[in-house]
């Protein structure tokens, strides 16, 4: 931002903010003006401990006031004090009233947002959603609140809007991963209106295709298919090859849950013809960045369970688990997967072995409550057997349930 708007957010004067650029007073450096700094910009206060305890070793973007950070002893003393000051100086009540709307959103606006919700897609792509969904539902109401509030022109107003609706995506799918549907609903509902209103027809696809996902998850198999078809139609002029390989492939799986086993074949020959383009275009979003041959490969054996081929689905599995590095998530995802497809084959002893695998996963640097329960089925064939790796993996996925 500029030093204007920075010190109108703020509520400073002109000449205050520039005597804090020019380091002539301290009261950036004062406890309570951090915190409503922090608040200001919609920025987790513990995002601060880096240039509070002059270390940038204490934990990830994960971090949330809750979880605490991965400092020493005497660090964690000083991040207490710390966060207990900002309790003290600021209720959640006076921190969002702190949290002003500009009279005026430009460009520099847009960029952050955006680049917040770049930064926010990219951490889920390589760990999953844990202690995300609160900043980002943060960031899309502070979007909502310059839409609503303050003054832009037209280009502005239409390239915010579109951005807010990826802020609003982004959220929903982070409170989908972590297990509350509810928040989820609403954020993909109010992101697609944003979506339409600011004319960006891949970024409606992409939300359909989020509500889609949430109805198959609640067994509405026939909404399933609905929406994946609208989604499809959506995004038919858009030139991604990975966003048409993605919703044709999930129409592929649509199809395959009613039953429609040549409309599946159909779908999922038109989702492989897109992978055949390439997936590696430079100019798609980041939130289409996980979409990749062995992601495609993956929700095609999710359409083969559905289609009863189990066998095939297993192989499709085992080659994603198989197929060279990738980021941390997707390896979780691929051996929750292959894991629960075996167990539902009955090869109990090797689903715990992979099982095994994807919770050493998700205990670690993936923190994901929905891969998590992708892998109960593992869990009860696991208490059809006596074995110490069978009472292990049921004790670790029991310890994770909770948080999930």
């Amino acid at each position: 931002m500029t030093q204007a708007r920075f010190g109108e957010l703020m509520h400073w004067d002109r000449t205050h903010a520039g005597r804090v650029e020019r380091d002539e007073v301290t009261s950036i450096c004062d406890i309570y003006q951090m915190g409503r700094t922090a608040d200001a910009l919609g920025i987790p206060r513990l995002a601060l401990l880096p240039a509070f305890l002059e270390s940038s070793d204490v934990g990830t973007i994960e971090i949330t006031d809750s979880e605490g950070a991965d400092v020493d002893r005497r660090q964690f003393g000083q991040a207490s004090a710390f966060i207990l000051a900002a309790a003290l100086t600021t209720t959640p009540a006076a921190a969002t009233a702190h949290a002003a709307t500009p009279r005026l959103a430009e460009s520099d606006h847009v960029r952050y947002l955006a680049g917040l919700a770049d930064q926010l897609w990219a951490h889920d792509n390589d760990f999953g959603s844990g202690g995300l969904v609160q900043t980002a539902l943060d960031q899309f109401a502070i979007a909502k609140r310059l839409l609503d509030h303050a003054d832009y022109d037209r280009r502005t107003g239409t390239e915010l809007t579109a951005v807010a609706g990826n802020l609003g995506l982004v959220s929903g799918w982070l409170a989908y991963d972590g297990g509350d549907q509810t928040t989820a609903a609403t954020c993909y509902k109010d992101a697609l209106i944003l979506a339409e209103r600011g004319g960006d027809g891949s970024l409606a696809a992409d939300i359909i295709d989020a509500l889609r996902q949430q109805a198959w998850t609640g067994g509405r198999m026939r909404e399933t298919l609905q929406l994946s078809l609208r989604a499809s139609d959506r995004s038919r002029y858009d030139p991604s090859a990975r966003l048409q390989a993605l919703l044709a492939a999930r129409e592929g799986v649509a199809y395959a849950a009613v039953g429609d086993r040549s409309q599946c074949e159909r779908a999922l020959a038109a989702a492989w013809r897109q992978v055949d383009r390439g997936l590696d275009d430079p100019n798609d979003p980041v939130r289409l960045h996980y979409i990749t041959e062995a992601e495609i490969r993956t929700i095609e054996a999710h359409a083969r369970r559905y289609l009863g081929q189990h066998d095939k689905a297993v192989t499709i599995y085992h080659e994603s688990v198989t197929g060279g590095t990738r980021p941390p998530r997707d390896e979780a995802s691929y051996r929750a997967y292959y894991a629960a497809s075996l167990a539902r084959l009955g090869n109990v002893s090797t689903a715990v072995e992979e099982g095994l695998a994807a919770l050493t996963m998700l205990e670690g640097p993936v923190n994901s409550p929905r891969l998590v329960s992708e892998l109960r089925p593992v869990y009860i064939a696991a208490g059809h057997i006596s074995s110490d790796e069978a009472d292990e993996f049921r004790k670790r996925f029991s310890q994770l349930i909770p948080a999930s």
